[in-house]
């Protein structure tokens, strides 16, 4: 079904899909986590997220690839000690409804909004939107406003998966500092020169560059971050990929996560509003 000349709808699985496509960018967003399965920009054709061969599109989890949405919380630091919560937050399982829509030949833009900004003990009144433009850039933005008369404190991040054909070839640039690594007890460390992957990888780099690039021999793809306190890299390897059911055994190979990030609580008085945002080029 065509909802305007730029978006339509189709099934992935189980889950409802839409599919935009104009003269600069095609891009499949499941409404489903309002998760975003692909970007292809019109100007070389190549994808730039990887999704997972084994990823579940039945509704029953998160799906494995793409762009997952992660809040209020970053992983399994979820600020109320409860291990039962899940992890990276809850807006990832959701099903997110298209508000609104505009564009024209060059550029589409769609605003969604979740089922309820509530779960469990996170009870705060917050307005939660994402936001994605779709030209020959995607620009996705995370927009969180406290409709509450309380400070409300949150993390969150765009967990991307970039696609490549080996990603031991790659190599990120434009990532500053120390980091702290998770497979090494939160050991701080020095951003490596050069950034390739060569094992699994698991950093929190609290770095605000507003650029970073990941390219190897075949395809460069940009990422402009914003509202973010931290980077995130993530990649499995291969002996933590055979225990995860969703990850294609020798996916690890083809991708990596560079991810913008809030992991160090941020804090929004009444009537504020936070944009936590990635341009993917």
């Amino acid at each position: 079904m065509d909802i305007s000349p730029s978006i339509s709808t189709s099934k992935r699985g189980a889950l409802d899909v839409l599919v935009v496509s104009n003269s600069l960018g095609k891009a499949e967003i499941a409404l489903f986590g309002a998760h975003i399965l692909s970007f292809i920009p019109s100007k070389d054709n190549r994808e730039r997220l990887w999704l997972s061969s084994d990823a579940n599109f039945q509704g029953e989890k998160p799906i494995r690839g793409g762009i997952p949405l992660c809040w209020p919380w970053f992983g399994n630091d979820n600020q109320f000690d409860d291990d039962s919560l899940p992890s990276h937050g809850f807006l990832r399982t959701q099903t997110w409804t298209l508000q609104s829509h505009s564009g024209d030949d060059k550029k589409t833009t769609l605003t969604l909004v979740p089922e309820t900004t509530q779960f469990k003990q996170f009870n705060a009144d917050v307005e939660v939107k994402l936001i994605v433009v779709v030209s020959d850039t995607l620009k996705v933005s995370l927009k969180t406003t406290n409709t509450s008369t309380q400070a409300v404190i949150f993390n969150g991040a765009l967990h991307t998966y970039f696609s490549f054909e080996d990603i031991t070839s790659a190599e990120i640039s434009g990532i500053t500092g120390n980091y702290k690594d998770k497979l090494d007890n939160w050991a701080s460390k020095t951003t490596p020169v050069p950034y390739k992957i060569i094992e699994e990888t698991d950093r929190i780099h609290l770095c605000t560059s507003s650029v970073t690039h990941i390219k190897n021999t075949t395809i460069t793809s940009g990422i402009q971050h914003s509202g973010h306190d931290s980077i995130v890299v993530w990649n499995p390897w291969k002996e933590t990929s055979l225990s995860m059911a969703d990850m294609n055994n020798e996916g690890f190979n083809n991708m990596v996560c560079v991810e913008t990030a809030l992991t160090q609580w941020k804090e929004l008085q009444p009537e504020e509003s936070h944009t936590l945002e990635q341009v993917i080029s």
